[in-house]
């Protein structure tokens, strides 16, 4: 069960102007003390902020993600309660990416896309048509709203059907010559730059992952800004055993000659596209990397962006008395208005 903190604001501090000795003045008659009653402008009681209105376009996946184990539909829920639970978000689910289209889209801020396109991790995944893709880059890139490429849609291979503007949003690609490939191993360190920009400020460095996934060999645009990187490590390769059948292929059958081993790679990024945004993140894939609270910051920060260009979501303290704020983590009020009235 996910459980919600309410707060609710108990007191209203007035305060009145005070002045000094230096500035002290004789005592006005009755008259003039009604001028500067009058002058006093009472201010505005403050407005709530507008929750961000979020879609989540989820779809057909690989197996790797739809199985005996877990469904399609774990993304969704995994998402839809983290961003709530800042009190920033209303999120929607959509399953049938054919309802995609411009005025579905009004009235959102941002789409997250969940979808692959394929049943097996090996084949090439099927585009979604050129209505639905013309709709999502209008979306972007002419009425300045974001878009979020998760986890196994965060890059695009060159045979999967999808327009090329997709990777100009994305402010990257991936290719065969640029050495693709999923890095083999579950568990990684994530380098995240915290002086990159407002979305990593106050992130601890590292962020540790298991039961995950990235690919190797993404290559970000000029222009684009990487917030977290993993090293490719040559260790994972002699452990799993490469080359063998499961693997792309290797120069000379020579590891130290893939593409990109042992270097740095871009596994969250941002990019700005026209009037709109992007926000790439490829980490997401199981349950342990959604109890990680930077992760979570980082990726409700991410979609807060791309969303509206702003981030205003602190980084929860649940050290000390907090120690016992349920996940995940943010409990933030839910005060904020949305379009739909809740």
């Amino acid at each position: 069960m996910h459980f919600r903190l309410m707060l609710g604001i108990t007191a209203l501090a007035c305060s009145l102007p005070f002045y000094g000795e230096a500035d002290a003045q004789p005592a006005p008659d009755q008259g003039s003390s009604v001028e500067a009653m009058a002058s006093i402008q009472e201010e505005p009681a403050p407005t709530k902020a507008r929750k961000l209105n979020i879609l989540i376009a989820a779809g057909r996946v690989s197996q790797e993600h739809d199985n005996e184990n877990r469904t399609f539909r774990f993304h969704s829920n995994l998402l839809t309660t983290v961003l709530e639970d800042t009190g920033r978000f209303r999120v929607r689910v959509i399953e049938d990416f054919d309802a995609i289209g411009t005025e579905m889209l009004e009235g959102y801020d941002a789409v997250i896309i969940s979808r692959e396109g394929r049943d097996n991790y090996v084949e090439p995944a099927e585009g979604v048509g050129p209505r639905v893709d013309q709709a999502l880059i209008q979306f972007v890139k002419d009425k300045g709203k974001g878009i979020v490429w998760f986890h196994s849609s965060s890059v695009q291979e060159e045979d999967w059907g999808w327009p090329d503007e997709y990777n100009k949003i994305r402010g990257g690609s991936v290719s065969a010559d640029d050495g693709l490939r999923r890095a083999p191993t579950l568990d990684f360190i994530g380098q995240v730059d915290t002086t990159a920009h407002p979305i990593t400020e106050g992130l601890l460095p590292e962020i540790f992952f298991t039961g995950d996934d990235f690919l190797v060999g993404a290559r970000v645009f000029p222009g684009a800004k990487v917030l977290m990187t993993v090293n490719d490590d040559i260790e994972w390769y002699r452990r799993a055993d490469w080359p063998n059948k499961a693997t792309v292929p290797v120069p000379q059958g020579d590891i130290t000659q893939l593409p990109n081993i042992g270097k740095p790679q871009p596994v969250a990024w941002i990019n700005e596209y026209g009037r709109g945004r992007a926000f790439t993140i490829m980490p997401g894939h199981d349950v342990d990397t959604f109890r990680r609270l930077d992760y979570l910051v980082l990726l409700a920060r991410g979609v807060e962006w791309a969303a509206s260009g702003d981030v205003t979501l602190p980084r929860p303290d649940i050290l000390g008395p907090n120690r016992f704020t349920p996940w995940p983590f943010f409990n933030g009020p839910d005060d904020h208005e949305s379009r739909w009235g809740d």
